[in-house]
């Protein structure tokens, strides 16, 4: 005789660590997380934890190595998405409700470390972008506060000619979907020892 599977408790569902597992498994394959425009669309960098592409002028400019460290981290972030979404559930199912814990515990802040980080590094990126323009660029580039969203013309002149070129950088919806499963995932620590 089989013993029956106890009925899933809904109430003991960890809600903010399933929302964050769901949003970080797909949080890989959901595109860049912020991109910067010079001109229009004759160099584009779209970046996130998981790719950084450059194009310059329709050109796609790549690195292998690159390629498989970022495919390396997708890996690593859908695990802590299973992670979550297992210590979610868990008790729910009556089972093993320290090895849940322990999966919360371990996952729900390390996408909020990524966030935080990723948005150091690109804060890091444009100060840098900041200094070293005048030396590569004929013009200087100021990009203004908050460094990160902004939009701006450029004008130089060249001999008898000047140019104006617009830059443009922005965060994208991948953006908001990363802070929205971070923020979820770190409220699911919180939220596990309620239940």
């Amino acid at each position: 005789m089989t013993e029956a599977t106890p009925p899933l408790d809904m109430n003991r569902v960890n809600i903010a660590g399933a929302i964050a597992g769901v949003l970080t498994l797909i949080l890989p394959f959901i595109g860049a997380w912020w991109s910067l425009t010079l001109g229009t669309d004759a160099i584009v960098i779209t970046t996130s934890p998981f790719e950084a592409k450059t194009f310059i002028f329709g050109n796609y400019i790549a690195s292998p190595l690159f390629e498989w460290f970022c495919l390396g981290l997708k890996l690593g972030v859908m695990y802590l998405g299973v992670l979550l979404i297992a210590g979610s559930i868990l008790p729910a199912m009556n089972r093993n409700e320290d090895l849940a814990k322990t999966f919360i515990n371990f996952a729900s802040r390390k996408l909020l470390w990524l966030v935080l980080i990723f948005v150091g590094a690109l804060i890091i990126f444009v100060l840098l972008l900041n200094q070293i323009s005048s030396s590569v660029l004929p013009v200087r580039i100021d990009i203004p506060f908050p460094y990160l969203v902004w939009t701006k013309s450029l004008s130089a002149d060249m001999g008898d000619m000047g140019i104006v070129i617009p830059i443009c950088a922005k965060f994208t919806y991948a953006f908001g979907v990363a802070v929205i499963a971070a923020a979820s995932g770190a409220y699911s620590r919180t939220y596990q020892e309620k239940l």
